[in-house]
């Protein structure tokens, strides 16, 4: 731990510095975001202010169209939209990274060797700010080839949503445990879903669907209270008019 001069070395500023250095210490433990550790992305302190609550939603999103995905990856793209993009968002892009790599690598991850890790593995990172959103007062959207997965954060600590995938639109809470299926917009599908889950001991926890009125597919999320067995969501993907099916534990 360094501290700069400390005001005159006062009382007060020495138990300040205690305490920031404690807060630091309990944020680093718990895999939050140490604002002050000289190797990670420089962000002003209003700025950090602003984008650290986004930083779980951007490992969740990042992590979920990582496991929607196939093949081996080599561009991500991730668009700011609303307040957040007022500011330097180079810290969010680095916790995408985090929750694309988590659990592929030999050593943890974390934000600050994530970018080093991503250019080893040729991983290319754009990103775009957009101040304008229609529909939330901040929208991170994150694509991987086909797959765009999309959140925001709702209330005041921000908790954070899934709010798209595959390009229909819902609104529900993220969870440790999700299933995603992409099927054709028809009578009974949801039923299928229900049925399969219910036979092979799955408890749905909540679920949402997403279908535009003109289209002729839709997009199903679930959350479950334990990891769904792939061999369940396999066999659901199969049946007719499935397209995709995918288990994705964050």
């Amino acid at each position: 731990v360094v501290t700069p001069h400390l005001g005159a070395s006062t009382a007060e500023a020495q138990d300040r510095a205690g305490v920031v250095t404690a807060e630091q210490v309990r944020a680093a433990l718990r895999g939050g975001v140490v604002t002050n550790a000289v190797n990670i992305a420089a962000v002003r302190p209003e700025a950090m202010e602003a984008l650290a609550p986004f930083v779980p939603l951007c490992e969740q999103l990042g992590c979920l169209a990582q496991g929607l995905g196939d093949g081996a990856i080599d561009r991500v793209e991730v668009e700011f939209h609303g307040r957040i993009a007022d500011h330097d968002t180079r810290l969010l892009g680095i916790a995408v990274l985090v929750g694309i790599l988590s659990g592929h690598t030999e050593e943890p991850v974390n934000l600050v060797n994530a970018p080093a890790m991503a250019e080893e593995r040729g991983i290319d990172l754009r990103e775009l700010s957009e101040a304008a959103s229609d529909d939330f007062t901040e929208l991170v959207k994150v694509r991987i080839g086909e797959v765009e997965v999309a959140g925001t954060g709702v209330g005041p600590r921000n908790v954070p949503y899934l709010v798209g995938v595959w390009g229909q639109s819902f609104y529900m809470p993220f969870a440790d445990h999700l299933a995603i299926f992409r099927y054709a917009d028809r009578p009974g599908m949801i039923g299928r879903v229900g049925t399969a889950f219910g036979e092979h001991g799955v408890n749905i926890v909540s679920a949402a669907v997403g279908a535009e009125a003109s289209g002729d597919e839709a997009v199903m999320a679930l959350t479950t209270d334990a990891p769904v067995p792939n061999g369940v969501v396999e066999e659901i993907a199969a049946g007719d008019g499935f397209f995709v099916g995918r288990a994705v534990d964050l």
